[in-house]
């Protein structure tokens, strides 16, 4: 968990297969695209197949943001600009690289984490829009959802975790 190589590669996977599914889905999509969906399903909202794709590739591409940017801007800061549970322990010289390490794999799971709901969610837009109704299944998109609220419980609480144990805290 201390890696970030991991998270990293499984993002770096998760961003081949988004692209992959855009590329296959592309030409099967109708020129005008159901884009939103009311809690029921169905379609309230509808844009240019163009515009939708590449909405999809920006709001994906923002969690990069989360995954690559964040840690190392953390990283960048003095040690009095990082809001750490006993920071002197945690930013000592001997002790930073390893913190910065722990910070930027649970920021990368956290953002392997948004990218799947992100998918998750254009998947079911595009399968929707290939559905004589065009709607949108809502409830696999909410166990995605729960999937996703559980997964961050538990990066929460393994992160609090980790900065409770070595600060003298049970």
């Amino acid at each position: 968990m201390d890696d970030p190589r991991l998270p990293r590669m499984i993002y770096v996977f998760l961003v081949l297969a988004c692209l992959a599914m855009m590329a296959y889905y592309y030409p099967h999509m109708p020129q005008r695209m159901a884009a939103h969906f009311a809690a029921n399903g169905y379609p309230n909202g509808w844009q240019p197949r163009e515009s939708f794709f590449l909405i999809m590739l920006l709001i994906g591409a923002s969690s990069a943001v989360i995954t690559f940017f964040a840690p190392w801007q953390i990283a960048s800061k003095a040690n009095n600009r990082i809001n750490l549970p006993n920071c002197e322990y945690w930013l000592a010289p001997g002790r930073r690289d390893a913190t910065m390490q722990y910070i930027a794999a649970t920021m990368s799971w956290f953002g392997c984490g948004v990218l799947f709901v992100l998918i998750a969610g254009m998947f079911l837009a595009l399968r929707a829009n290939l559905a004589p109704d065009h709607r949108f299944n809502s409830e696999t998109m909410l166990a995605v959802l729960v999937l996703f609220l559980f997964f961050m419980m538990l990066l929460m609480v393994g992160f609090v975790r980790h900065f409770q144990r070595a600060s003298g805290k049970p």
